[in-house]
């Protein structure tokens, strides 16, 4: 507990909404709160690293008892670190619910996130490259915006799709590729193929037993 003798300062004036004014000791108090800076400080580090409920059993035993809920209501009051555009820049785009889309920017080699926003908007994607330049390499989702809004917004930067979407391509080619020369491969090959195909598709549900081919109640088949 920390006791001060501050000043309180009243204004007579009868435009003005705030009756009393108190002095805050800079860098101790600020207005409205009852934790110091340092001890505010605490407890979104808490959270930033042990997240809601680990934070708050490490603050039980640091003597500073607070609720998960209050812990995640500072940690989401903290301000966000201001990030540097990276050199590798990550474009992909997430669901937000149905068929509803967002997209994100991350850095590429430290896998931070950096914005992100709802929609899927070459415009929007081209303005934040503008206002942000330095992203030498793009790694991005397959999406023709994503492409469009690279191209206007860093055109000097190098645009490469994510791995993802590499393995696709690379797989759909080869299917499409085994498909055309079906008949130049070997029949030994063909049969292999048709019985891996034949285990892939079996039924998962098994044949019905004895029990289930006879008019038996359902009380009796689950004794």
């Amino acid at each position: 507990m920390i006791g001060l003798s501050v000043r309180r300062l009243f204004c007579a004036g009868p435009g003005c909404g705030r009756r009393t004014f108190v002095d805050q000791v800079e860098g101790l108090t600020l207005r409205y709160q009852r934790r110091s800076l340092l001890l505010q400080h605490l407890v979104q580090m808490a959270g930033v690293v042990l997240a809601a409920r680990g934070g708050a059993r490490l603050l039980q035993i640091l003597k500073v008892p607070l609720s998960r809920t209050s812990v995640l209501f500072h940690l989401m009051r903290s301000p966000l670190p201001a990030a540097a555009t990276p050199r590798v820049l990550g474009v992909d785009d997430f669901a937000l619910y149905a068929d509803v889309y967002g997209t994100l920017l991350v850095d590429a080699k430290s896998r931070l996130p950096i914005k992100l926003w709802a929609g899927r908007d070459a415009e929007e994607l081209a303005a934040w490259l503008r206002t942000h330049p330095g992203a030498e390499v793009v790694c991005r989702d397959g999406a023709l915006v994503y492409r469009q809004g690279i191209t206007d917004g860093a055109p000097n930067a190098v645009q490469a799709s994510d791995r993802f979407h590499l393995w696709q391509g690379l797989s759909k080619r080869i299917g499409d590729t085994t498909a055309a020369h079906r008949s130049c491969l070997p029949s030994a090959v063909l049969k292999r193929h048709r019985r891996h195909r034949a285990k892939r598709h079996r039924p998962i549900r098994p044949k019905p037993g004895p029990a289930a081919t006879r008019r038996t109640s359902s009380m009796r088949c689950t004794r």
